[in-house]
């Protein structure tokens, strides 16, 4: 084995054990630290539970908008509103003039 090629072996060996040495570390550090109290368990299921109810009252205004597009759309499709119309439409109800 030449001199390069054994730097290379010796420094990959090296690189290796340090790795496992720190993942060690590592993994005994987290063992020894103390677990979450009572009370702190108890805020983050608290926090949870709001985020849970908010997330669900974004989805049913997410639901409601749709329904809402839907029913618009079913609309302008019975009345038979071509696509040229629809823009004009569109428009007129961001106040922008028609043309």
């Amino acid at each position: 084995m030449d001199r390069y090629t054994m730097i290379v072996a010796l420094s990959g060996q090296l690189c290796g054990t340090l790795l496992i040495i720190s993942l060690i570390a590592a993994f005994v550090i987290r063992k020894r630290s103390a677990p979450l109290p009572g009370d702190t368990a108890q805020r983050l299921d608290a926090r949870l539970s709001e985020m849970q109810q908010s997330i669900d009252a974004v989805a049913v205004e997410v639901e409601r908008i749709s329904e809402g597009q839907r029913f618009t759309t079913k609309l302008l499709t019975e009345r038979g509103i071509a696509g040229s119309e629809v823009t004009a439409v569109h428009d007129a109800t961001r106040g922008t003039p028609v043309r």
